[in-house]
C-alpha cells in the first residue's frame, strides 16, 4: 500500500479501521466480531491479573466474587464428619482452606485433626473454580508462610498432585463421569491459555526454589490421573503451541 497522502484507497488522518472495514466489505456484525476478538487479545485476563496479586488479595477478591462461607468445614472439632452444607460443587466451585498456607491437606480428616480447629471455621474458607484453586496454591508455594508447619511444603503438593492432574485431564478432552465434575470442567474448559500462563508461572516458582527444583520435574506439571503426560499441555508449557 502507498502510505503517502497520494494513495486513493484510504486517508490516514481519519479513522483507518472504518476505512479498511469498508474497503473489504465487512458487515456491521463482522466488524463487531473482529473488534471483540482484538479487544479480548489486548486485554489482560483476570487470571493474569491475579498472578500479579498476593495470596491475601486473591482470597479477598474470591470472597467478594463468590460470597463468604456460611458453615464450618467439619461438623465436629475432632474433624470426623465433613459438613455437606459447605459444598458448592453443583456450581462448579471448590472450597479452599485459607490456612493451607500454614498446613497441608486441611480437607483430609487426619491432617485436619492435627491442626487448630480454627482452620476449619467458616471465616477461614473461600470458594473458587478449579483454575482459581490452582492459583491459590501457586501463590502459597511462591511465598511460604513463616508459620507453616515444620516438615511440610504448603501449596505445592496440592497444586501438582491434585489440581494440575484434574486440569490436565480436562484439557486433554477427557469426559468426567461424575455430574459435578462436568460442571467444574465447564467453568474452565475455555481458559486453556490462562492455564498455560499459570503453569509457566508455577514452573518459574519451581525453578526459583532449590528444594522444589530437586523433587519436581516439568513433566509432573503435565500429567493426568493416568500418569501420562498430556502432550498438548507440555507443548504449550514449552512454548511449542
Amino acid at each position: 500500500m502507498d502510505y503517502s497522502d497520494k494513495n486513493s484507497l484510504v486517508t490516514f488522518n481519519t479513522d483507518l479501521n472504518k476505512q479498511l472495514y469498508a474497503l473489504v466489505g465487512l458487515s456491521s456484525d463482522e466488524i463487531a466480531y473482529v473488534e471483540a476478538v482484538v479487544k479480548a487479545k489486548d486485554e489482560i485476563s483476570i487470571y493474569e491479573k491475579m498472578l500479579k496479586s498476593s495470596y491475601t488479595d486473591i482470597v479477598k477478591y474470591l470472597l467478594k466474587k463468590y460470597g463468604a462461607a456460611k458453615h464450618n468445614y467439619f461438623k465436629d472439632t475432632n474433624c470426623t464428619e465433613k459438613n455437606p452444607l459447605v459444598s458448592r460443587t453443583s456450581e462448579g466451585l471448590y472450597c479452599h482452606h485459607i490456612d493451607e498456607d500454614k498446613a497441608i491437606m486441611l480437607s483430609n480428616d487426619k491432617y485436619a485433626a492435627a491442626n487448630p480447629f480454627e482452620y476449619q471455621k467458616a471465616n477461614r474458607l473461600v470458594y473458587c473454580n478449579l483454575l482459581e484453586h490452582l492459583l491459590l496454591h501457586v501463590k502459597i508455594a511462591e511465598n511460604p508462610n513463616e508459620d507453616a508447619n515444620e516438615g511440610e511444603l504448603p501449596g505445592i503438593g496440592g497444586a501438582i498432585n491434585f489440581i494440575c492432574k484434574d486440569l490436565n485431564d480436562i484439557y486433554a478432552g477427557k469426559e468426567p463421569t461424575d455430574e459435578w465434575r462436568k460442571i467444574v470442567a465447564e467453568k474452565v474448559k475455555d481458559s486453556f491459555e490462562d492455564y498455560v500462563a499459570i503453569l509457566r508461572y508455577l514452573w518459574n516458582v519451581v525453578e526459583s526454589n532449590p528444594l522444589y527444583k530437586a523433587i519436581i520435574t516439568k513433566e509432573m506439571l503435565c500429567v493426568g490421573w493416568d500418569g501420562k503426560v498430556v502432550k498438548e499441555v507440555m507443548n504449550a508449557l514449552n512454548g511449542n503451541d
